[in-house]
């Protein structure tokens, strides 16, 4: 008499579910790249506002308003993709809980 296999859904799921962290995992990844770079590119006119008030005259060619507001566009990207960074790990966590 042969016998009975019942259909392997646990293979399937399981490999579903390494795609899904697999694609979680490269995703993560390329993002903390990003923040890093932006976070060190955020320094630049940091420091050329720092340094026009400091004395350094060459660095006050380009207006101290200009260097705030680039600096604050470059922080404002670094603060937006740490907070997707975050929800996008706790919706992960969230699914993976659901099943």
């Amino acid at each position: 008499m042969a016998e009975h296999r019942p259909a392997q859904p646990q293979k399937r799921e399981k490999r579903t579910e390494d795609k899904r962290r697999e694609a979680f995992d490269a995703g993560q990844k390329s993002l903390r790249r990003r923040r890093t770079f932006i976070g060190a590119l955020a320094f630049i006119p940091l420091g050329g506002a720092l340094g026009c008030g400091a004395g350094l005259q060459v660095l006050c060619q380009i207006p101290q308003e200009w260097w705030l507001a680039i600096w604050a566009a470059l922080f404002g990207s670094f603060l937006g993709i740490t907070i997707r960074l975050f929800l996008e790990r706790r919706k992960f966590r969230r699914g993976v809980a659901s099943g």
